[in-house]
């Protein structure tokens, strides 16, 4: 898309526009006017064929009226979501005040940038897979690449040597990145290389910014609260450095807000696994299938029998890194053998496990204030099967013991949320009917006023129809009038002095009273007033809950291990899969082996 210069006319709304949209030349700007996000210029002529949305145009001041087209705001989600699939960027574009409060015209700021690499929104990611942005960066002879996935807080950070380069391809082909970012040098120094990525439909994003190693490591530690980064193991890897610089600020600047829950930064080295280049990958249908692309008749959908979304996730990355420690890969037998061993233990951990939600992501969408009353249920629900979960592990194997060592049932967010949120919340958080009756004192009061209010109408309006004798007589509500007593035109002549004609029907009048308007304050005042209230309490209990993040996603990633060691274990045994023996010499001997696939595919 282009920049704006074509929308720069008189009007102040259409120049307050032109200048947000120059800051934002590649994104489609939603821009906020009342109820809907509108989109002008060239923004407006592609989205409307993308979206399928009439096209219009409005008078911008100009000589010809610019092209416009719009979507509700209450729908945008949907529009933003297939705007992002197809690989397009989204600038949304808030008003920050309130309309008249201002001088001249309202306020407005972009508060958040979506592109497939930064997409906040659960429900349009794929469950069992990481949705990453990678950023790219090559320094003084050896290049860096840092992974992030923005809602679950995944960071990771790895780098080579120029002569291995060849490295990037299979990082890339294993981590399946949305978005890939690189800063201007290294596109003029690899053109070859970025060609060669957009043929294989990654999205490139030149970035335009750079940074320096002593630049990159402030902005690290800054972020990460910490005077030096030895303890994430990369400290003295500067393309890495730069990599994940790059990385961090892209989701600062498109998420304006910050990142409480990416609290930490992995490194790795290539070499801690099997090195598999991408067409090794490929023809070993690792995670997709060569014919159809599809998850079903892979490796990985053959062996998942995971049961949540994180151990989905996790799973996926183990087939993708095979182990190369000897250590490690015993250490990962002992605790699958436990549950091969133990029938009923691994019955009741699956069973447990059925009822935690996603941790991560909700981990991610308390960090972005996106968390609504149903999510903080999910998270309760999730927590409080963990006790029982933890009982059975303490009851098996050492090794099994010290797997539950690691899960932190946060026992007190659980009965935080059941306190303050109803059994049945509504989807938006700005609306009421979310917190609980007998949380807080004000709450009830207001909540009593307000349910009264039909109790009262219900009694005045049966009173009226005795004191007139119009039994058809009946009060009403609407947003414009508010509570009215309606009469039909062939009683008219028994309406009392003490009635206020307020609208003329085609059918009769409407009319108010003192005492009727006088308790309609009293009512809307107390709705009004329950809406905002209920609104601050929420934000208060995710804020507290926010506290918690870092022990809430300890907990989340052992959920995710425990979960592929009982995957592997319940295929095992229904496989009749046995422990093999591994040493580091070089003889490989299987007797009577069948592969995974072609097991299951016979």
């Amino acid at each position: 898309m282009k920049g704006a210069k074509e929308l720069k006319g008189p009007t102040p709304m259409m120049q307050q526009y032109a200048s947000i949209k120059k800051e934002h030349p590649d994104a489609f700007l939603f821009f906020r006017l009342g109820d809907f996000y509108e989109m002008f210029g060239e923004d407006a002529i592609v989205a409307s064929r993308e979206l399928e949305i009439t096209l219009t145009a409005r008078d911008g001041g100009l000589r010809e009226r610019i092209p416009m087209c719009g979507v509700p705001y209450h729908a945008a989600e949907s529009y933003i979501a297939r705007l992002v699939e197809k690989g397009y960027k989204v600038a949304i574009c808030e008003q920050v005040e309130e309309a008249g409060k201002g001088k001249g015209i309202v306020k407005r700021e972009v508060l958040r940038v979506v592109t497939p690499g930064t997409i906040t929104d659960s429900t349009m990611l794929e469950e069992k897979a990481n949705n990453f942005l990678v950023a790219l960066a090559c320094h003084q002879g050896e290049w860096g690449l840092a992974a992030i996935d923005v809602l679950t807080g995944d960071f990771q950070v790895t780098q080579w040597l120029e002569k291995e380069k060849m490295n990037v391809q299979g990082e890339l082909c294993r981590l399946a990145p949305k978005e890939i970012l690189v800063m201007p040098s290294l596109a003029e120094q690899e053109p070859a290389l970025l060609q060669q990525w957009h043929s294989q439909d990654y999205l490139i994003t030149t970035v335009d910014r750079t940074f320096s190693v002593e630049q990159a490591r402030s902005l690290l530690k800054k972020h990460f609260v910490v005077t030096s980064l030895e303890a994430y193991g990369c400290a003295h890897w500067p393309a890495g450095l730069i990599a994940a610089a790059l990385a961090l600020s892209y989701v600062q600047e498109t998420q304006k807000r910050a990142l409480q829950h990416i609290r930490a930064l992995q490194s790795y080295s290539t070499n801690q696994y099997m090195r598999l280049d991408t067409a090794t990958r490929r023809n070993l249908e690792l995670t997709q299938t060569m014919r159809e692309g599809s998850k079903k008749g892979s490796l990985l959908g053959v062996m998942d029998k995971t049961v949540t979304a994180m151990g989905g996730r996790l799973l996926k990355r183990w087939i993708e890194q095979p182990l190369l420690s000897l250590i490690e890969i015993e250490e990962r037998q002992k605790n699958i053998a436990a549950f091969v061993d133990d029938g009923l233990l691994r019955e009741e951990a699956r069973a447990a496990l059925k009822s935690v939600y996603d941790l991560e992501r909700l981990c991610g969408k308390i960090a972005y204030g996106s968390v609504n009353g149903r999510d903080l249920l999910a998270l309760a629900t999730s927590l409080e099967a963990l006790p029982p979960l933890l009982e059975s592990l303490y009851g098996g194997s050492q090794a099994l013991e010290d797997l539950a060592g690691t899960i932190d049932p946060q026992e007190e967010v659980a009965v935080l949320i059941r306190k303050a949120i109803v059994d049945e919340p509504p989807f938006s958080v700005r609306e009421g009917s979310l917190i609980r009756t007998g949380y807080h004192e004000e709450v009830d009061e207001l909540r009593q006023i307000a349910g009264s209010g039909k109790e009262w109408l219900t009694r005045i309006e049966q009173r009226e129809r005795e004191r007139t004798g119009i039994k058809s007589l009946k009060i009403g509500y609407n947003k414009v009038f508010g509570y009215y007593i309606e009469v039909t035109r062939s009683n008219l002549a028994h309406v009392p002095d003490d009635y206020m004609r307020k609208q003329t029907l085609a059918n009769g009048e409407r009319y108010i009273t003192k005492e009727l308007k006088d308790y309609e304050e009293k009512i809307v005042g107390a709705e009004d007033k329950l809406v905002q209230l209920e609104y601050r309490l929420f934000i208060d209990v995710r804020e507290k809950i926010e506290k918690k993040i870092e022990p809430l996603q300890q907990t989340a990633r052992a959920i995710a291990r425990l979960d592929c060691l009982l995957s592997l274990a319940q295929k095992a045994v229904e496989d009749g899969y046995v422990c093999p023996e591994v040493h580091q010499g070089d003889s490989i001997n299987i007797y009577g082996g069948r592969h995974p696939q072609r097991r299951t595919l016979s």
